[in-house]
This record gives structure tokens, sequence and C-alpha cells, in this order.
């Protein structure tokens, strides 16, 4: 019995570790990540780069008491940083971007922070997910773009769109995707067109 009930745990214990690595197993994400990475212009040191430079960022902008970070979101790319946001003064907007552009490995910084200095100046420091998921979505699926080499974000209606377009075509392709959109007021666009290496 003793030998009976111990290959009975075993086999127990087995079930419910081929359970869980089937749970963390998902083809269809790592089929995903090979795609999205099959289709990545960036070489692996800026995509390693690009990752060092926004956490780097991020902490800098949270361990400023000064800085406003809470409206300000970093858009990277190939080590090319874009502000977008808000922020409530014209020190906070210069102040964000100092604290950001302290890492030289950083190419190229734009900021297109908006200043709302209060309630119903231009609509308010909160970001619109909804449209941001509408983006990715029209981009995501639109024949002719690679949406995994841009990024963008919406304050009030406005898009700051960047990132990297293999071609005119497809820059401005993604544009007309994107003020198609119900919500979107305004679009700027901060993509560089970069034909693909042969």
């Amino acid at each position: 019995m003793r030998r009976g009930a111990g290959i009975a745990v075993t086999a127990f214990a087995l079930m419910l570790f081929l359970h869980s690595a089937q749970a963390q197993f998902n083809p269809l994400s790592i089929a995903g990540k090979v795609v999205s990475t099959a289709m990545d212009a960036r070489t692996k040191s800026e995509v390693a780069a690009d990752t060092e430079i926004s956490a780097g960022a991020n902490k800098r902008l949270l361990d400023d008491k000064r800085a406003e970070w809470k409206g300000v979101s970093l858009l990277v790319f190939a080590q090319h940083v874009v502000l977008a946001g808000a922020v409530q003064s014209d020190e906070a907007k210069k102040l964000v971007a100092d604290v950001v552009n302290q890492d030289r490995r950083i190419r190229s910084l734009a900021n297109d922070l908006v200043v709302i200095r209060k309630a119903g100046d231009d609509g308010s420091l909160l970001k619109d997910k909804t449209t941001d998921t509408k983006i990715d979505a029209v981009l995501t699926a639109a024949k002719g773009i690679s949406s995994v080499n841009m990024r963008w974000k919406t304050v009030n209606g406005n898009v700051v769109l960047m990132g990297l377009a293999q071609s005119k075509e497809e820059a401005k392709l993604a544009v007309a995707k994107i003020r198609d959109l119900d919500g979107v007021k305004n679009i700027k666009s901060h993509l560089r067109v970069v034909a693909p290496k042969k």
C-alpha cells in the first residue's frame, strides 16, 4: 500500500508540474514575440539601450521631487526620445526634459509636453487610453504598417507619434489611419523614414 500511495503522490505531483508548465507555455505568445522581434527595425543593442534609457529616465523623474512625472509619457525608439503628455507649467516642461536628457545615449529628444495650467485650459492631464487602444488596433491591422516600430500617446485627443517608418508611404499611411479615428483632434508625427537594410 505504501508503494501504491507513493506512486499516486508522484503521479499527482507530475500532473501538477505538467499542468503548471502547460499554463506557462503559450505557443501563440511565443510565435507573436518571434514575429514582432523579426519585424523590429532596431538592433539588439538598440532594444537594450531603449529599455535602459526609459527605465533610467523614469527613475530620475520619480526621484526628483520637483518633476511633474504623473502626466508624462516617455516614448523611446532606437535611442530617440519624445516626451508626450501634460504638465502644469513651462518650468515643469523644461525640468522634465532636462532630467530625461541626462542619458548620453539619447540621440535626439523632442519635448511635446502640453502645458495645462488649470482645469479647463485645454483638457486635462489625463491620458486617453481608449484612443491609444484604438490606434494600436488600427495600426496593427493595417497592411503596409509595421506598428512594432512605432510609439504613440494621446492626451486630450492630441496624438504624438514617433518611431520609424520604412518608407514615406508607410509614414503617411500611419498618420492617415490615426487621423481617421474618432476622438483624434490632432496628430504630431516624429516618424523617421529609414529604408530597410538589404
